[in-house]
């Protein structure tokens, strides 16, 4: 067992672990798993957002780097032109000096992009997304039209306030389903039709208010209905009302530790551990995974293989380590937001090379240190010259410190998955930011007057939770009547937070079967099943976890 230099708890390397440390050639980790995925995160920005114009064009827009750190930030196509180079920011190593402090020295000098978009269609106001139309305020979205507040969605349409969707359309305020169609406040849930407040439920249609049902239609609180008695009963409820609906969240979740949970979301998996696990096989420690083959320590991962310490990376890639947002690269170490890459480390921004040591939005490229081209024998000399040197000042092995990250920790993600308070940021020598963005005290009308407004797009409203203003667009209130849903009084931010802390958190407990054994007499005798498992519930949390076999036993 090592102790973490970050937090002090206990974590185990074992033999694979040394194993994949040895075939890529880079020491045993310092800190545990979670500090290092925290480490990764507190690299990545998604929702922070501010106005500034690009430092080439002039043109306005947003941007995820606050203009009050001395960035030069370029608008999207500026940054992917011809207009600038990347070797010009290029500089000799200092040996007399630690890397990190010399690498933080480069990154405050090239250029940044605004957002990361990728054929994106008057999609402006969104940020990591690819292939989207007409979105607005979208992250981690992919293939998609007309997604409003959405994040981590794919392949869907006409959804807003969801989470972890795919393959869904005209869903709202929902997370973690699958093919679903005009369906709200359901969760867990997969191929679902027509359906409302739905826990775990698969292959129903029109359902409300169910838990752990399958192949189901005309079900009220897991009770079958006629037809026609479903819709009667239907009618009672008032889905416009927020009164009504906020009421109905309580209850629903208070009703829903009545029924058994499984111990995790994995399916189609072999050999896996974590949760929201997907067609995957040999991975440990893995959260919202899919396409992975002998790994460890993934989150919001795809399709890779041979790789460990990953967070929001992946497709098409291979012996990944320490690498955040990063795609179809191989053998890639030690890497922040760089895509088709190979043989790669400690790099910034860079895409389409390979061979690079040490750099920072370069594009195209080969055999570069420090943003400096050299020749293959020079490259090879110098970065062997410079790994060397970073062992012995025990930085080599390490991801970006976390202090020296282009955001402050609360502008992160490391804040949505490992929340401090300013203090304890402040303390360890990170950087906080005291004035997130934001407008307060400007509504121009107030709630519960603001619901019957003429035109509530043209109105000012403020959060009832946290008072920060925020509009509500023309499109977005054609979809809530179209759903027949009250209006939002949280502000964007309170709406995503409150649906993450619906998800267990990204840590395992080792626990037994809560599921009681039947007797001779086919009566629970009080015996619990002595199945064990890894899950994100724990120990102390009131819902009953069962193992696979048990909670299959019960749903069937």
């Amino acid at each position: 067992m090592k102790t973490c230099k970050q937090c002090t708890t206990q974590f185990e390397i074992t033999d694979a672990d040394r194993v994949f440390y040895n075939k890529i050639d880079v020491p045993e980790p310092t800190w545990c798993p979670e500090c290092r995925n925290m480490r990764r995160l507190a690299w990545r920005n998604e929702r922070t957002f501010y106005n500034r114009p690009c430092d080439l064009c002039g043109k306005s827009g947003i941007s995820i780097n606050a203009p009050q750190w001395g960035y030069t930030v370029y608008c999207i196509s500026c940054w992917w032109s011809d207009q600038w180079s990347p070797l010009e920011y290029g500089t000799d190593f200092d040996f007399s000096r630690s890397f990190f402090e010399q690498f933080h020295e480069l990154t405050k000098k090239v250029p940044r992009i605004t957002v990361v978009q990728n054929a994106a269609e008057n999609s402006e106001y969104s940020n990591e997304v690819n292939d989207v139309k007409n979105t607005y305020m979208a992250v981690c979205s992919f293939f998609g039209e007309r997604l409003f507040y959405t994040y981590w969605l794919g392949l869907s349409k006409d959804c807003v306030d969801t989470s972890y969707i795919l393959e869904s359309e005209l869903c709202y305020e929902s997370h973690d389903i699958f093919k679903c169609y005009h369906s709200k406040y359901i969760y867990n849930c997969e191929n679902l039709i027509d359906c409302a407040f739905c826990f775990n439920c698969s292959n129903c249609q029109n359902c409300f208010n169910c838990f752990n049902l399958k192949n189901k239609s005309y079900c009220i609180n897991n009770k079958q209905l006629t037809k026609e008695k479903y819709f009667e009963e239907l009618k009672k409820i008032d889905f416009s009302s927020f009164e009504t609906v906020e009421k109905k969240k309580k209850e629903f979740w208070q009703e829903s530790l009545n029924y058994p949970r499984k111990f995790a979301f994995i399916k189609n998996t072999e050999d896996c551990t974590g949760d929201y696990v997907r067609n995957s096989k040999n991975v440990s420690y893995g959260f919202d995974i899919f396409g992975q083959e002998n790994g460890k320590y993934l989150f919001d991962a795809g399709a890779a293989k041979d790789s460990m310490d990953c967070t929001q990376a992946g497709i098409d890639s291979e012996l990944m380590y320490e690498v955040h947002g990063c795609g179809r690269i191989y053998n890639t170490h030690f890497a922040n937001w760089s895509y088709y890459n190979s043989d790669c480390e400690y790099v910034e921004s860079c895409h389409n090379s390979n061979n690079l040591f040490a750099c920072v939005g370069m594009r195209k490229s080969a055999y570069c240190i420090f943003n400096k081209q050299y020749s293959k024998e020079e490259y090879v000399v110098l970065r062997d010259k410079i790994i060397a040197h970073m062992k012995k000042t025990s930085e080599y092995g390490e991801f970006f410190p976390l202090g020296h990250s282009t955001y402050t920790y609360n502008e992160s993600v490391a804040q949505q998955w490992y929340p401090m308070s300013r203090e304890q940021v402040l303390a360890k020598g990170w950087q906080w930011q005291d004035a997130m963005p934001g407008i307060f005290g400007k509504e121009t009308v107030a709630w519960p007057v603001a619901e019957n407004s003429p035109d509530i797009t043209k109105e000012i409203l403020a959060c009832t939770e946290c008072r920060k203003n925020y509009k509500i667009i023309k499109q977005e209130l054609e979809f809530y009547k179209k759903m027949n849903v009250p209006l939002p009084r949280f502000c964007p931010d309170c709406r995503f937070y409150k649906r993450i802390a619906l998800r267990n958190p990204r840590h395992l407990w080792h626990r037994q079967c809560m599921c009681e054994m039947a007797g001779h007499d086919n009566h629970h005798d009080g015996k619990l099943c002595n199945n064990t498992f890894e899950t994100s519930y724990a120990p102390e949390r009131p819902e009953k976890v069962f193992c696979e076999g048990c909670y299959q036993a019960e749903i069937t």
